[in-house]
């Protein structure tokens, strides 16, 4: 299954791509997400994921395949499982960073996803409806952060010229399933989470 998502950021290409390289900056823009360890180009991660009023703890990993800085593109493995059941989500993953205008940088995030599990029932646009909202809550946190040059205040969307009006989740912020993807739903989709918030975890590792 492919999907592919959009966002801007309202800098130029070489102040989105160095962005993207700060750990203590970009950690603040993806709720849920806590790294763990890193060998080499491997990484290991939880991400902390909210239930109603059930709190859990996910594992993930995720590595590099290929990293062009020239051409501001990378291309990322990642595996996201339950830690108690068989559902599993692997996803290869190509970030290509656009300049569309000397302030403004269009970042385009194209999936090659497969799923295993319970999660195989949903079709592309429900996995991509969830892909989107938890993108564009990251790219709407990194927006704030890129606006105001320091861990600043973020917004939930994607559109760059939005005013920045909320704080950026910290990683000890849990992601509410019942708000990106809403009831039954939520509980199957988990896996198809983790390997989202890994591949934009997956950032942190590019410094």
């Amino acid at each position: 299954m492919e999907l592919e998502h959009s966002f801007t950021v309202p800098a130029d290409i070489d102040t989105a791509w160095n962005t993207l390289l700060d750990v203590e900056r970009i950690a603040m823009c993806m709720p849920g997400a806590t790294l763990i360890s890193v060998e080499g180009d491997t990484f290991k991660g939880e991400v902390k994921i909210k239930l109603g009023p059930i709190t859990m703890v996910f594992g993930g990993t995720a590595s590099f395949v290929d990293k062009d800085v020239a051409n501001h593109r990378l291309v990322i493995n990642a595996l996201g499982s339950e830690t108690k059941g068989t559902s599993t989500a692997q996803a290869t993953v190509t970030t290509q960073l656009v300049a569309e205008s000397p302030t403004l940088t269009r970042v385009d995030v194209n999936t090659d996803l497969a799923i295993t599990g319970k999660p195989a029932q949903f079709g592309r646009g429900v996995m991509s409806d969830v892909a989107g909202r938890i993108i564009g809550q990251f790219a709407g946190n990194l927006e704030g952060v890129i606006a105001t040059g320091s861990g600043g205040a973020g917004t939930t969307s994607t559109d760059a010229s939005a005013p920045a009006a909320a704080t950026p989740a910290s990683a000890a912020d849990a992601i509410d399933m019942m708000e990106v993807a809403g009831g039954a739903v939520a509980k199957k989709l988990i896996p198809v989470v983790l390997v989202v918030v890994a591949l934009v975890a997956a950032w942190l590792l590019l410094k």
